[in-house]
């Protein structure tokens, strides 16, 4: 059974999905969502819940003791524990006080702190949420990192952005170089499975999600530094340590950690470590026969996503400003861009066995390409105080044009 806020979904267009069921909106309505499940859970007798985003992996932690009171097993982990590492704060404290290297990093409270700090900023900075989604009274909010070259960027973002003006947030020195993953199941703070990846594309291409991402052997160092931090938590479940490794001096920095399923969670299965069946035998109180080794070479891609990437990269501009040194030239992100197959590549949602999931996104994608197609006409046929108008509202909203 496949679980989404929509009347469909990218995984319930898949031929192995048997039973689709549209809840209310976890974002917008988490009370609701709440119900919901504990009534699904209740009517159906659901043995497993299997969170895989942020707020979803929240509420369904918050409410884990409630569940396995109820017979149903959750891959969530403890609540406690996966709040400490969803502040990005608390964690990076804790990271430092273990030995491991973080960003230098400011915190703010909100925009009448940052003036006390600026002074004590390097450029080009990065400045994040200290939680990646936001409780508030009308929902959640989402919020993303965003970049500054010099004050004047940083003094318009806290005065634009909603989240940062009115939320804590971090300003960090930025790392530029490859991302590294480090994905891990445990049990109880036991290590159970690992698996490690970098990111060879993303989207943006000045750093987010991956695109384009290839499995390789687990660095020891990083795994440790995974696991001392999560085995005090006696953390259960699976989660994801994002690390980027500074390109002059080959260090790596922890920059977060996800306490749940991650974007290119299909890489793992196709390289060997199938992490969702071994979450759920965990879950279960089976014993969890785990690989010891997984394929290192396999290259997973998520073509669409790629394509957005080199769309931003050929004609969004102004992004160039915030792009790391030594990225590729235009010719060449389209030279790779084009580049469909070879050696150990794969495809995260593309497959000749279930081509129903890659038909219902495609279709997505492209109703999102012809709406934003025609908003950007309307812009352009209105007057020029309409679209300033227009602009204005964006950037209360915390939106930036």
């Amino acid at each position: 059974m496949v679980g989404a806020e929509q009347s469909t979904s990218l995984a319930s267009a898949s031929k192995y999905c048997v039973r689709h069921v549209e809840y209310p909106s976890p974002r917008q309505h988490p009370d609701a969502f709440d119900r919901f499940m504990f009534d699904l859970v209740e009517r159906d007798r659901i043995a497993v819940i299997v969170p895989v985003g942020d707020i979803t992996t929240h509420q369904v932690a918050k409410h884990r003791s409630a569940l396995l009171g109820r017979h149903t097993a959750t891959t969530a982990p403890p609540f406690e524990a996966f709040d400490v590492v969803a502040n990005k704060w608390s964690l990076l404290r804790r990271a430092a006080a273990c030995g491991i290297a973080v960003p230098r990093t400011q915190y703010v409270e909100d925009r009448h702190a940052l003036p006390s700090l600026l002074d004590r900023i390097e450029y080009p900075a990065a400045i994040k949420p200290v939680r990646s989604r936001i409780r508030t009274g009308a929902g959640w909010l989402a919020a993303t990192v965003k970049y500054a070259r010099d004050e004047a960027e940083l003094t318009a973002l806290y005065r634009d952005v909603d989240y940062l003006a009115e939320h804590p947030s971090l300003i960090q020195e930025r790392i530029v170089g490859p991302g590294v993953g480090v994905f891990v199941l445990c049990e109880r703070g036991r290590l159970l499975a690992a698996f490690a990846h970098r990111r060879l594309r993303e989207k943006p291409p000045s750093g987010g999600v991956s695109v384009l991402s290839e499995s390789i052997a687990l660095d020891p160092e990083l795994l440790d530094q995974a696991m001392r931090l999560l085995r005090p938590l006696e953390w259960h479940g699976v989660a994801m340590m994002e690390f980027k490794q500074d390109r002059r001096t080959g260090r790596a920095y922890l920059m977060e950690i996800n306490g749940r399923f991650w974007g290119s969670l299909h890489l793992a299965i196709q390289a060997g470590i199938d992490f969702p069946y071994l979450a759920c035998q965990l879950a279960v109180g089976q014993k969890v026969d785990a690989p010891r080794h997984y394929t290192v070479g396999v290259k997973s891609r998520w073509l669409l996503g790629d394509l957005d990437h080199l769309i931003m990269r050929m004609f969004h501009r102004d992004d160039d400003q915030h792009l790391p040194d030594g990225v590729p030239s235009r010719p060449r992100a389209l030279f790779d861009f084009l580049q469909l197959a070879g050696a150990g590549l794969r495809y995260d949602v593309f497959s000749r066995d279930d081509l129903r999931p890659f038909l219902y996104e495609a279709r997505q994608y492209a109703r999102g390409l012809s709406g934003s197609a025609m908003q950007a006409a309307r812009r352009r046929c209105e007057p020029t105080s309409t679209n300033q108008s227009r602009e204005q509202e964006s950037r209360h909203a915390g939106v930036l044009k």
